[in-house]
């Protein structure tokens, strides 16, 4: 069965290596690929289910409103009966008074030029007075104005001009002039004329008397629109029911719908146009801030990766349960799983991106966001130091109590009495959230760390057990090693933690570094206890092949053993390409030193590459050569320590670990200061225990053989520069 880790490997020798080579290449693909499932995340869960109806049709189920709106059918109408019971503004024009008057005065003078013609028949002059007077009469009319004399002619002209002017004085309309013409009777009666004189100054003045009012359109318009504005929206709330089951729907009912975005009407390209355009904000937004603040994180692709999952997964879930309620938005398990796999500011710029897409697919609730936005934060902070899978559940009861919180805060904001049925409930979301947050977390780092090599500080403490089988191992085959890498994992802790690295993954790469020497754990003097050596029987080309060997040997373990890459290099890179220095100087005896090539006795590297690693590397070494020292004072042990990192220095192993020369100086304080603890001085035993010790030795104990050993080590003298400390130095480190 393939594991997640091989998995994980073939994946990125598929992709990257053959695929896609160009790591450029590689994160506009990923950002395209994330850019699209964010934008379906959004688009599928900030839309509101659509329903199909038709009007006139019995509705299939209740339909409620998932926002606040307004009823714009409702409204309208209101509007309409207010703009409806306002009057039309009219003015009156003087003008039109004035001209009725100038054409009674030239009817009459026209009568009188036709009367004055000798030249015309009488028929002539009652057709052109007809044709010309500029007013419309019959002919009992115009043949009276022929006929009368001058005087008569006279009086009907003041007569007429008269009445005219007293009806012009009023306002007329074109829907009134009925009843002015009932007015123009009424006045004519009032004087006191000849029956053909009342028909003909009635008619005369019918004929003038126009409508002298007139519509104001922009006024009335004005007026209207006043009154349209008056009238207070009609509001939909929310959950209010808008259609019930069985019930006939009408044409506003449709249209409420459709206000809502409720009514099925194909492929809406504007709503998934914003949807597109927000989560290409959102994808910027997160690569601009990596691009200019976060220059590791965005160089590193596993980590983009696992970003845009943990993103896109968030949004997900967070979409999942706004059915339930947006206080459930799992946001503090995407900003955990980031403040642990990866780093904290991530994480809090996650947060904030996070908390925008729960406001987005919970109906660009403001709430939603607030809560979300405090438990994602609270999520980052209570996870600073996590050193065991419990922790991440102590963090989730941390992230309810900051949901808590925000809800409480925004209950009081918002007026609404905390005894509330409903208040209570959203309490319980909240605490319920960051359980749920926390059990994702914890579910979801074994996925993480296997499939992406990460290696977080919950996998460093587990695997740093010393139940683990690997370590069992060390321990049962290598007895002298397991106490060698104990000591070895003190010094580089402490100094990785003056250097400001990381002092657990220093030491956990300390535990394995040499668990290649399960192999062939006699070769090296750490498993040798009075035994014969056996380098003392072969060339110094196999010794320095055996010992050199240790490190792939460790490398193959660890990797059957599935340890972390980041454990794997500090185990192939802590000796670098340094000389195995005391079997070089074997070869070269007797003037052989022409036929030996000084690399066949180096190891294969590479150099260390990391702080922790380069930190590894000298505590191994330091360790090995202190043990060695007759008399390990505070002063010699400083000597001795400055001494072997100025040769790894020297020699170029330290080259590509971006340690500084401040940085070696805090590293060689440490390492003094945990020694000088180590081996402080000891009481002197009086003469009768010293007896006892020496018989005991004499019964075949352990210290008189250890003693020989250690008496050769000082008296050969160990290669110390190189962390050798065989008992005839011969055996490395």
């Amino acid at each position: 069965m393939v594991s997640i880790e091989d998995l994980g490997k073939r994946w990125n020798r598929f992709f990257n290596q053959r695929l896609l080579p160009d790591p450029a290449q590689r994160r506009l693909v990923w950002a395209v690929v994330f850019f699209v499932l964010l934008t379906a995340v959004i688009a599928g869960y900030s839309r509101p289910e659509k329903v199909s109806v038709q009007a006139g049709q019995p509705a299939s189920r209740d339909i409620d409103a998932p926002k606040t709106i307004i009823n714009r059918p409702e409204t309208d109408r209101l509007r309409q009966e207010q703009a409806a019971a306002v009057p039309d503004v009219y003015e009156l024009n003087p003008s039109v008074s004035k001209a009725a008057a100038e054409d009674v005065s030239r009817f009459f003078a026209k009568a009188k030029e036709v009367r004055a013609d000798a030249a015309l028949t009488y028929q002539q002059k009652l057709a052109k007075l007809k044709a010309e007077s500029g007013v419309t009469l019959d002919d009992e009319s115009l043949a009276l104005a022929l006929r009368a004399g001058p005087a008569g002619l006279a009086n009907l002209e003041t007569w007429t001009s008269g009445v005219v002017g007293q009806v012009m004085q009023g306002s007329l309309r074109a829907d009134t002039m009925d009843a002015a013409k009932q007015q123009v009777d009424a006045q004519v009666a009032a004087l006191q004329l000849t029956s053909a004189d009342r028909n003909f100054v009635s008619a005369l003045t019918k004929a003038t008397v126009r409508p002298n009012t007139v519509l104001n359109q922009a006024a009335t318009q004005a007026r209207r629109q006043e009154a349209m504005d008056s009238v207070e929206p009609v509001k939909i709330l929310k959950g209010q029911r808008i259609v019930r089951e069985g019930a006939i729907v009408t044409p506003a009912d449709v249209a409420i719908l459709q206000d809502l975005g409720l009514l099925r009407q194909g492929f809406d390209l504007a709503y998934f146009a914003g949807a597109a355009a927000m989560a290409a904000i959102l994808i910027a937004a997160v690569g601009l801030y990596l691009r200019v603040m976060a220059r590791k994180v965005y160089d590193n692709e596993p980590a983009l990766i696992m970003l845009g999952i943990i993103l896109v997964v968030t949004a997900f879930l967070a979409g999942a349960v706004n059915t339930i309620s947006g206080y459930l938005a799992p946001v503090a398990f995407g900003t955990m799983l980031v403040a642990i796999l990866i780093d904290r500011p991530t994480a809090i710029v996650f947060a904030l991106i996070l908390a925008i897409v729960t406001g987005l697919v919970n109906g660009n609730d403001f709430r939603f966001v607030t809560v979300a936005l405090l438990g994602g934060l609270a999520g980052v902070f209570s996870v600073a130091r996590v050193g065991q899978r419990s922790d991440v559940m102590r963090a989730g009861f941390l992230v309810g109590l900051a949901n808590l919180s925000g809800i409480l805060a925004l209950s009081l904001i918002g007026a609404r009495s905390l005894y509330e049925v409903e208040t209570w409930r959203t309490y319980l979301w909240g605490m319920v959230n960051g359980l749920v947050a926390s059990i994702l977390a914890i579910g979801s780092l074994p996925f993480f760390e296997n499939f992406f090599g990460v290696i977080t500080s919950v996998k460093l403490l587990e695997i740093s057990n010393p139940g683990q089988p690997l370590l069992q191992k060390l321990l049962l085959e290598a007895p002298g090693t397991y106490h060698h890498s104990i000591m070895v994992a003190n010094l580089a802790e402490a100094a990785t933690e003056a250097i400001g690295g990381d002092p657990l993954l220093a030491r956990v790469g300390a535990y394995y570094h040499d668990v290649g020497k399960t192999k062939r754990p006699y070769f090296f003097i750490d498993n040798q206890f009075g035994v014969e050596n056996p380098h003392d029987k072969i060339s110094p080309s196999l010794s320095t092949l055996i010992i050199t060997s240790h490190v792939r040997d460790g490398v193959d373990l660890a990797q059957q053993y599935h340890l972390p890459p980041a454990i794997i290099d500090i185990v192939r890179q802590h000796h670098g390409t340094s000389l195995v220095s005391y079997f070089f100087s074997r070869a070269t005896e007797n003037g052989r030193a022409e036929e030996v090539v000084e690399e066949d006795f180096r190891y294969e590297g590479p150099r260390p590459q990391t702080r922790e690693g380069a930190v590894v590397m000298l505590a191994d070494s330091v360790e090995a050569a202190v043990r060695s020292l007759s008399k390990p004072t505070p002063g010699r042990i400083e000597t001795l320590v400055r001494k072997i990192i100025k040769d790894r220095l020297d020699d170029g192993q330290l080259n590509s670990s971006d340690l500084t020369l401040r940085d070696l100086d805090a590293i060689a304080s440490s390492f003094v200061r945990v020694l000088s603890g180590i081996f402080h001085p000891r009481i002197e035993y009086p003469d009768t225990v010293l007896a006892e010790l020496r018989k005991e030795t004499r019964n075949g104990k352990n210290g008189r053989e250890n003693g020989k050993d250690s008496g050769k080590e000082v008296q050969n003298g160990a290669d110390h520069t190189n962390g050798e400390s065989d008992a005839n130095g011969r055996t490395d480190k």
